[in-house]
C-alpha cells in the first residue's frame, strides 16, 4: 500500500524527500522521470506504454511482453517504465529497436499529465502492478488499456484484464492464466547433478525462503541422518560461511554442505537435480520453476498457492525434514508427486502462452 513517503506516490512532502535523496545519490534520471519528463524513442509510429511495478517478477514479465510485441510489430514505438531497476533483466531489451525504458512517473497529477503529453500513448499495458489513484483516473479515460496479472481487482475501465489468479468469487478458473509461468525455464541442462555428485549416490534438496538460522537448523537435522546430502538454499541470504554457488568451481560438492544460491540462473538446474523442494514462501516465479523441474514439492500452507488445483501436486508440511525423510523412504511416491507438478506446470504454461499470444494479436490490431 502506498504511503506518504512513497517516491512514486502523490504526497508533495514525500516526493520532495525522494528528490532530495536521489539528488544526494546522483540519481538525476529518477528525479526527471518522477516528474514526467519522459520521451519515447524515435520520431514516428504509435506508442505503446508498458507499465511495470517494483518487483522483479513484474519487470521480468513486462520485458518478456515488450520483446513479444516487438517481434510482432516493428512499426510501433515502445516505452517501458518501472519503479525499481533490474539491470540484468533490462539488458534483454538491448536488441529491441525503437524501445525506451526508465523509471516511472510519480502519481502526482502534474507529473502524470506531463508524461501523457510527452509520450502520447496509443495503448497502455499495466503489468503486475496496481496503478495508484490519479493514474487510475487517467487510465479510466483512455481507450486502449490492458492489464496483466493485477495484484488487486481493477477499478478502472479497460479493454481486457488478464488475471493470473482469482480476484473475485465469480472468476472462472479456465479463463485465468499466470503469465509468470512463461518465465520458468522448461528445457534444463541435465549435467548439473552429475557435476555436483560426481558419481556419488545421495540426495540433493532445495530450500527456499527461510532465514539463515532456520536453514542451519534444518541442515543440522538432515545431516545428522544423511551426512552425504547437500542442501541448496535460496531466497533469504544464508550465512556467509556457506559455499556461494557463484564461487563454485564445478568440482564435486562434499556432503553436509549448504550451498547458498546467490545467482538465480542456477535455479532451473537445481529444480531438476533435487529429490524434493520446500518452499517456505511462495514466490510465483520460483514456484513455477520448481514445478518445471519435476521434483516433489512441499510448502507450509496450501492457502498461499495461486491456484487450488496445485494442492494435488504440493504437500502441505511445516517440517521440511520430515517431508524429505518421507520422500527419501518413498522414492516412487516422490517421483509421482514431481510428475503431477510438472504436468500442472505445462498445463499452466500452455494456457499462459495462449493468453500471451492473444494479447500480442490484440496489439497487432491497434
Amino acid at each position: 500500500m502506498s504511503t506518504w513517503k512513497d517516491p512514486f506516490g502523490s504526497n508533495r512532502l514525500g516526493l520532495w524527500l525522494a528528490d532530495r535523496h536521489d539528488r544526494k545519490n546522483k540519481q538525476i534520471s529518477r528525479i526527471v522521470a518522477r516528474w514526467g519528463w519522459l520521451k519515447p524513442m524515435g520520431d514516428r509510429g504509435k506508442v505503446v506504454w508498458v507499465m511495470a511495478g517494483a518487483s522483479a517478477d513484474s519487470v521480468r514479465l513486462a520485458v518478456e511482453l515488450v520483446r513479444a510485441i516487438r517481434e510482432k510489430r516493428l512499426d510501433i514505438r515502445l516505452v517501458l517504465t518501472f519503479e525499481k531497476e533490474y539491470a540484468d533483466i533490462l539488458s534483454l531489451l538491448d536488441d529491441c529497436d525503437k524501445t525506451g525504458w526508465g523509471y516511472a512517473p510519480c502519481d502526482h497529477p502534474r507529473a502524470l499529465t506531463r508524461a501523457m503529453q510527452r509520450i502520447e500513448p496509443f495503448g497502455i499495458i499495466a503489468v503486475g502492478t496496481q496503478p495508484q489513484l490519479n493514474l487510475s483516473k487517467l487510465l479510466d479515460q483512455h481507450q486502449h488499456v490492458l492489464v496483466v496479472n493485477p495484484p488487486q481487482p481493477v477499478t478502472f475501465h479497460c479493454e481486457r484484464v488478464y488475471n493470473g489468479i482469482s480476484l473475485h468469487d465469480s472468476d472462472e478458473p479456465g479463463a485465468m492464466a499466470d503469465m509468470r509461468a512463461i518465465l520458468a525455464q522448461a528445457q534444463i541442462d541435465p549435467n548439473f547433478k552429475s557435476l555436483v555428485n560426481h558419481g556419488a549416490e545421495r540426495h540433493l534438496w532445495w530450500l527456499h525462503g527461510v532465514s539463515a538460522e532456520e536453514s542451519a537448523a534444518i541442515a543440522r537435522q538432515l545431516f545428522a541422518h544423511a551426512p552425504e546430502d547437500v542442501i541448496f538454499v535460496s531466497g533469504e541470504r544464508a550465512n556467509d560461511t556457506h559455499l556461494q554457488i557463484s564461487q563454485w568451481d564445478r568440482t564435486p560438492i562434499p556432503g553436509s554442505r549448504i550451498v547458498w544460491v546467490d545467482e538465480e540462473k542456477w535455479l532451473p538446474a537445481i529444480s531438476a537435480a533435487v529429490t524434493a523442494t520446500h518452499l517456505a514462501e511462495i514466490h510465483p516465479v520460483t514456484l513455477w520453476q520448481a514445478m518445471a523441474g519435476g521434483a516433489a514439492i512441499s510448502c507450509p500452507d496450501h492457502s498461499k498457492l495461486p491456484k487450488a488445483e496445485l494442492h494435488a501436486a504440493i504437500t502441505a508440511c511445516t517440517d521440511p525434514v520430515a517431508a524429505w525423510q518421507n520422500f527419501r523412504a518413498n522414492v516412487i511416491q516422490a517421483r509421482q508427486h514431481g510428475d503431477i507438478a510438472r504436468r500442472l506446470f505445462w498445463q499452466e504454461r500452455r494456457l499462459a502462452e495462449t493468453m500471451s499470444q492473444e494479447l500480442v494479436e490484440r496489439i497487432f490490431e491497434w
